[in-house]
C-alpha cells in the first residue's frame, strides 16, 4: 500500500483462471502459417525483421509468422516497445503476459515467457505457478497484478467503483492501469495468432516445455 494512503479494501480473490486447461504443448508441429524464410523477405520486410532482431536478439518463429503481414509485424514491435516504456517492470509485464498465455491456452507463449522471464531474473518459482494457473495468494505486487489483469480480462475492463479504488489503494496507479490493459491487449494479439498459426517452438525455446 502507497505511504499515506487509506486502508485498501480488498476484493475477493477470482478464481476463475483455474477453470481454464493447461496449454496442450507439442514439442514438434506443423505451422499452419509457416514462418517467412529470409530469402522470400521484400525490402519492407527485410527492414522489419532488422528491427525484430535489433529488439529481440533474433528472429523468433512468432515474428516470421507475423511477417506475412509487414505492416502489422511492424505495428507489433512498436507496441511491445510503448509498453516496455510504460512503467511497468519486467514482473509485472510476465505477470501479465504468462496468466493471458494460461488463459488462452498458448502453447507457444507458455515456454516462451518462462524463457523471458528466466532472461529478465524474474522469479521462475513465481512465474511456474502464473504458468500452471494458481492463484498468487498475499499482497505482493505480483499477486495483486495478476488480480487485477484477471478482473479486467473477466468483467472486458468494467471495474465496479469499488474494484477501481481497491487496486489503486493497493498500490496501482491509473497510468499502470492503462499500462495493464495495453498488455493485455498485446498479449491476446499473441495468443491467438499462435494458436491460429500453430507457431512452431524455436530451438532455444524447447528447454521450457514442462
Amino acid at each position: 500500500m502507497r505511504p499515506g494512503s487509506r486502508q485498501a479494501k480488498k476484493i475477493p480473490l477470482s478464481p476463475s483462471s483455474t477453470k481454464s486447461n493447461p496449454p496442450h504443448i507439442q514439442e514438434n508441429i506443423m505451422a499452419r502459417i509457416p514462418p517467412v524464410k529470409d530469402e522470400d523477405f521484400d525490402q519492407r520486410t527485410s527492414d522489419v525483421m532488422a528491427k525484430v532482431r535489433k529488439q529481440w536478439g533474433s528472429s523468433w518463429n512468432i515474428t516470421r509468422g507475423m511477417a506475412h503481414n509487414p505492416a502489422i509485424l511492424e505495428g507489433f514491435l512498436a507496441f511491445w516497445k510503448a509498453i516496455d516504456r510504460s512503467g511497468l517492470s519486467k514482473t509485472d509485464r510476465e505477470v501479465v503476459c504468462m496468466e493471458m498465455a494460461f488463459k488462452n491456452s498458448c502453447h507457444y507463449c507458455v515456454p516462451a515467457h518462462r524463457y523471458v522471464s528466466d532472461q529478465n531474473g524474474v522469479d521462475l518459482e513465481m512465474i511456474e505457478k502464473v504458468a500452471l494457473g494458481e492463484t498468487l495468494e498475499g499482497d505482493s505486487r505480483e499477486a495483486v497484478i495478476q488480480h487485477l489483469v484477471r478482473r479486467l480480462d473477466e468483467s472486458r475492463g468494467k471495474l465496479s467503483d469499488e474494484e477501481f479504488q481497491s487496486f489503486q489503494d493497493q498500490g496501482v496507479s491509473v497510468p499502470e492501469m492503462v499500462a495493464l490493459i495495453a498488455e493485455i491487449s498485446h498479449c491476446t494479439l499473441t495468443n491467438f495468432f499462435n494458436r491460429l498459426a500453430d507457431t512452431d517452438l524455436d530451438p532455444f525455446l524447447k528447454k521450457y516445455l514442462r
